[in-house]
Protein backbone atom coordinates (compact mmCIF):
# COMPACT_ATOMS: atom_id res chain seq x y z
CA UNK A 1 0.00 0.00 0.00
CA UNK A 2 2.90 2.33 0.69
CA UNK A 3 4.09 1.87 -2.88
CA UNK A 4 0.71 2.97 -4.21
CA UNK A 5 0.78 6.10 -2.08
CA UNK A 6 4.37 6.80 -3.18
CA UNK A 7 3.19 6.62 -6.81
CA UNK A 8 0.78 9.45 -6.09
CA UNK A 9 -2.43 7.43 -6.04
CA UNK A 10 -5.11 9.09 -3.94
CA UNK A 11 -5.87 7.52 -0.58
CA UNK A 12 -9.59 7.50 -1.46
CA UNK A 13 -8.90 5.15 -4.37
CA UNK A 14 -6.87 2.85 -2.15
CA UNK A 15 -9.59 2.84 0.51
CA UNK A 16 -12.23 1.91 -2.07
CA UNK A 17 -9.97 -0.88 -3.38
CA UNK A 18 -9.45 -2.19 0.15
CA UNK A 19 -13.22 -2.34 0.60
CA UNK A 20 -13.51 -4.33 -2.63
CA UNK A 21 -10.67 -6.60 -1.53
CA UNK A 22 -12.41 -7.32 1.77
CA UNK A 23 -15.75 -7.95 0.04
CA UNK A 24 -14.25 -10.32 -2.54
CA UNK A 25 -11.92 -12.06 -0.08
CA UNK A 26 -8.97 -11.98 -2.50
CA UNK A 27 -5.24 -12.08 -1.77
CA UNK A 28 -3.51 -8.77 -0.89
CA UNK A 29 -1.36 -9.06 -4.04
CA UNK A 30 -4.49 -8.21 -6.03
CA UNK A 31 -4.72 -4.74 -4.44
CA UNK A 32 -2.98 -2.85 -7.30
CA UNK A 33 -5.40 -4.37 -9.78
CA UNK A 34 -8.36 -3.38 -7.61
CA UNK A 35 -7.00 0.16 -7.32
CA UNK A 36 -6.78 0.27 -11.12
CA UNK A 37 -10.40 -0.88 -11.37
CA UNK A 38 -11.52 1.79 -8.91
CA UNK A 39 -9.63 4.52 -10.75
CA UNK A 40 -11.01 3.50 -14.15
CA UNK A 41 -14.64 2.94 -13.17
CA UNK A 42 -16.78 5.55 -14.94
CA UNK A 43 -18.67 7.91 -12.70
CA UNK A 44 -22.34 8.74 -13.08
CA UNK A 45 -21.48 12.16 -14.47
CA UNK A 46 -20.03 10.54 -17.62
CA UNK A 47 -23.33 8.81 -18.38
CA UNK A 48 -25.74 10.84 -20.52
CA UNK A 49 -28.68 12.18 -18.58
CA UNK A 50 -31.15 11.14 -21.28
CA UNK A 51 -31.17 9.02 -24.38
CA UNK A 52 -30.69 10.60 -27.80
CA UNK A 53 -33.91 11.28 -29.69
CA UNK A 54 -34.73 12.42 -33.18
CA UNK A 55 -35.53 16.12 -33.44
CA UNK A 56 -39.17 16.98 -33.97
CA UNK A 57 -38.29 19.16 -36.96
CA UNK A 58 -35.47 17.47 -38.87
CA UNK A 59 -35.24 20.22 -41.50
CA UNK A 60 -34.69 22.87 -38.82
CA UNK A 61 -32.28 20.70 -36.86
CA UNK A 62 -30.09 19.76 -39.81
CA UNK A 63 -30.61 22.80 -42.04
CA UNK A 64 -32.28 20.73 -44.75
CA UNK A 65 -29.02 18.83 -45.41
CA UNK A 66 -30.17 15.21 -45.09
Amino acid sequence: MGNLLAEGIKADHIRAALIRQRAKGVHPSVLPSLVNDVMNTPTRSTVPSRAWTNPADAAAAYGGQL
